[in-house]
């Protein structure tokens, strides 16, 4: 190899590295906080956050349960990981229903070989799917998917019975620009502000048990 040749590599690794962890318009630590209604009744609040991690970013969701919803012992947890090219690498959700019980998802990205998801049921029983399809987000990643790819309008998301594929629909209106995936009984809409940082004002999503609508209320823009 030519004189310096290691480190003509190392510059062109290192440049590569720094195109790859391409930049986003939401700050490292962000947390943001929203007011959560069901029906037209305040349930709780939903918190959000971004960090990034070795090798791309965390995105956490969790439900602070208040009221109607704190009794019922309604209950909803995610987190994900994705890699620089932002799908998800790992992801998985904890959702307990009333009257129905606690369903776990675990889903992870297999290098060069698909991806897969185990799903455990309220009654300890489990069930299994895979995908060949490795270009995947979810219900968590999808909402800053969008905010760093806005052109988006194909997405396969993770889901309890199997992969959902389908078409974003686009909804402009309001000063606002919003995007939703529905498929079967999952449903997930975002509404996002127009300007460099593209926050999400307005959450809606849902399975059988209804539409729930998260509204910011705050914003800390992290460290």
């Amino acid at each position: 190899m030519f004189r310096g040749g290691w480190w003509f590599l190392f510059l062109l690794g290192s440049l590569g590295s720094l195109a790859w962890a391409q930049p986003v318009p939401w700050p490292a630590g962000e947390r943001l906080t929203y007011n959560l209604s069901w029906q037209g009744l305040g349930v709780g609040k939903l918190y959000l956050s971004a960090d990034p991690v070795e090798g791309g970013w965390r995105f956490r969701l969790k439900l602070e349960p208040t009221g109607l919803a704190q009794a019922l012992g309604y209950g909803l947890e995610s987190e994900s990981q994705v890699g620089y090219d932002f799908f998800t690498d790992r992801f998985w959700q904890t959702l307990t229903e009333p009257l129905k019980g606690t369903t776990r998802l675990v889903f992870e990205r297999q290098e060069n070989n698909g991806s897969w998801a185990r799903v455990t049921h309220p009654d300890g029983k489990q069930s299994s799917w895979s995908s060949s399809n490795e270009e995947v987000v979810d219900q968590v990643s999808l909402i800053y998917y969008l905010r760093h790819r806005p052109e988006t309008r194909l997405v396969h998301a993770v889901d309890y019975p199997k992969l959902a594929q389908g078409r974003l629909e686009y909804l402009p209106g309001n000063g606002l620009v919003g995007y939703r995936f529905a498929r079967e009984d999952l449903l997930v809409e975002v509404w996002y502000r127009q300007d460099a940082r593209r926050t999400p004002v307005r959450i809606i999503f849902g399975r059988d048990f209804g539409r729930l609508e998260a509204t910011l209320i705050e914003s800390n823009n992290g460290r």
